[in-house]
């Protein structure tokens, strides 16, 4: 399959992982008690690292099509599409910090970084949001 293909393939399903996100965001869900609200939490957090894990890739993605410049790593892709004027610095700042918290994640748990990532979903939501608006424009 052609790159720029597979690029069209992956921004849908980025699309449709943030779309998912936000719902699970927006949703209510009241009086599920103490195990219910883990659960909700927990599913939540699970979005978040799938969308972290797609933007990072589909933006390599672009990155490759519309600069040239092959990078292998999360922040050197986000770093790069900085360096490159494809993103504000606010831009890189959000989707670096989307790359710190799901690194934070990936490590032993503790609850209190566990919390501090949850607290964060609504603004990587954003983060993830404007980066989209920035991906659907790749030079033809």
């Amino acid at each position: 399959m052609e790159l720029s293909e597979k690029y069209k393939i992956e921004l849908i399903n980025l699309q449709k992982a943030v779309s998912s996100l936000e719902s699970a965001l927006n949703a209510s869900f009241e009086n599920l008690g103490s195990i219910g609200n883990d659960l909700i939490k927990n599913g939540k957090i699970q979005k978040f690292e799938y969308c972290a894990e797609l933007a990072w890739k589909i933006s390599k993605m672009y990155l490759e099509l519309s600069e040239g410049i092959l990078s292998n790593s999360p922040k050197g892709v986000y770093k790069s599409m900085f360096q490159s004027a494809l993103i504000t610095e606010n831009e890189f700042l959000a989707l670096f910090k989307t790359i710190e918290d799901r690194n934070l994640l990936s490590h032993i748990y503790k609850e209190e970084m566990y919390q501090s990532v949850y607290e964060n979903l609504q603004p990587h939501l954003i983060a993830f949001k404007t980066l989209i608006g920035k991906l659907e424009n790749l030079p033809r």
